[in-house]
């Protein structure tokens, strides 16, 4: 195959052996007409280019093949010249040729040609009509929602079936969703009727990657708050701080208790009611760990924001439950966790902190107690040479398995189990 200045091919033929693939044969012929190229149906001298395309029939295959030897013709990808057809496209004319004839075939078939932009599939994608029915419920809605997955799901080739599963969407959202992309979808008729009714439960995954994501609009995120409050409570960043507040509603209060991204005035707000909770988990500050050290010690110990300053203060209560989190908190800072460790006390929190050195781990290990070496074998940071170790004890091999950090070694490394 060649590459090909298309540009020369104006005021001359082309021969297409086979079928067109992104482009409708009609929309094929226009752009040529674009281009003043004619195509003719069977091969004589005038003929400048071969195009092999899509499923050519045993005739056309034998003909490719006769000419290739034969003529001193180029023959080029059909993919390649579609993509160079498709950028003649323009899309004003297109979209108000569809607006008028409202040819929902014709735009289905330009919303599964990969070569158009993404600024013109989203403005196709508004125009499409669902008829009523779900994001799967006929051929041409299937159609229409295989197109967004297969267009902006990056390693499809990986997972073909996921591009006609509910979930397949949800995953999308999830690991490839992009503030524009979000939009796109939660306006489709499907996304948007549930928005506004909660009736169809195959659509709550799709929603809560929705939910969760970090660029949801606000305005999208607003119409999900009385379905999906305690989903919203767990993002961070955090959004909707006030209206999730004002619910006053015990889960959601709870969960936003726990996250990190809440606001010093919100914190204040639950403080209150969850004091523990907000010890454990808010950014500390010298005036909240000052109200909040007396009743609440062993959970700001194992609070990660807390500063060395006020570790030492924590550390220096003399109370075994707050030295036992601070053993297993990995910001504790160094000459605290070497006081811990050489009190030989507390060390299967120690065996748990992800930031010990590897000469402690081994001290660790070679202790031989097996709630120690438990923790050990669930600790991604304990060195790959000792979890292999404890991999051959059934005590420990199944959390060694399904330690995330043994995972990657085994996959990085290509090692199987055995």
């Amino acid at each position: 195959m060649r590459l090909m200045n298309y540009d020369k091919l104006s005021g001359k033929s082309i021969l297409l052996l086979g079928k067109t693939r992104a482009l409708h044969i009609s929309e094929f012929d226009a752009l040529l007409k674009l281009h003043k190229i004619d195509r003719i149906q069977s091969y004589d001298h005038s003929v400048a280019v071969i195009i092999e395309g899509r499923m050519m029939n045993p005739y056309e295959q034998s003909e490719s093949e006769r000419l290739y030897e034969g003529e001193n013709v180029p023959i080029i990808e059909l993919a390649d010249f579609e993509k160079w057809l498709c950028r003649s496209i323009e899309p004003n004319r297109l979209l108000m040729s569809l607006k008028l004839s409202r040819n929902q075939e014709r735009l289905v078939d330009f919303l599964q040609n990969p070569y158009i932009t993404d600024e013109l599939y989203f403005k196709l994608l508004a125009l499409y009509d669902w008829q009523k029915e779900g994001l799967f419920d006929n051929d041409s809605n299937r159609n229409v929602t295989a197109s967004i997955i297969g267009r902006f799901y990056k390693d499809l080739d990986r997972n073909h079936n996921v591009q006609y599963a509910m979930s397949g969407l949800a995953h999308l959202i999830e690991r490839y969703g992009t503030g524009e992309l979000i939009d796109a979808i939660a306006q489709l008729e499907p996304i948007k009727d549930e928005l506004k009714h909660r009736s169809n439960p195959s659509l709550s995954g799709v929603l809560d990657a929705i939910a969760l994501h970090a660029d949801t609009s606000e305005m999208i995120l607003a119409q999900l708050i009385d379905g999906k409050r305690a989903l919203l409570a767990h993002r961070e960043p955090l959004a909707l701080e006030r209206e999730l507040l004002a619910l006053e509603d015990e889960e959601v209060n709870t969960i936003l208790a726990t996250n990190k991204s809440i606001s010093s005035q919100g914190a204040d707000a639950l403080e209150r009611v969850y004091p523990h909770l907000i010890a454990a988990n808010m950014r500390m500050d010298e005036e909240r760990f000052e109200r909040l050290i007396e009743g609440y010690g062993v959970h700001l110990a194992s609070n990660e924001s807390c500063t060395h300053s006020m570790q030492e203060r924590l550390f220096g209560l003399g109370d075994e439950t707050v030295v036992e989190a601070l053993a297993s908190n990995p910001t504790t800072e160094g000459e605290i966790i070497e006081a811990i460790f050489a009190s030989g006390k507390h060390r299967v929190a120690l065996g748990s902190n992800p930031s010990l050195s590897s000469e402690k781990f081994e001290i660790l290990y070679d202790s031989g107690e097996s709630a120690v070496l438990g923790a050990l074998a669930a600790n991604r940071a304990t060195p790959i040479e000792i979890l292999y170790q404890l991999s051959l004890d059934r005590r420990y091999e199944r959390s060694v398995k399904t330690n995330p950090a043994f995972g990657e070694h085994i996959q990085t490394y290509n090692i199987g189990w055995y």
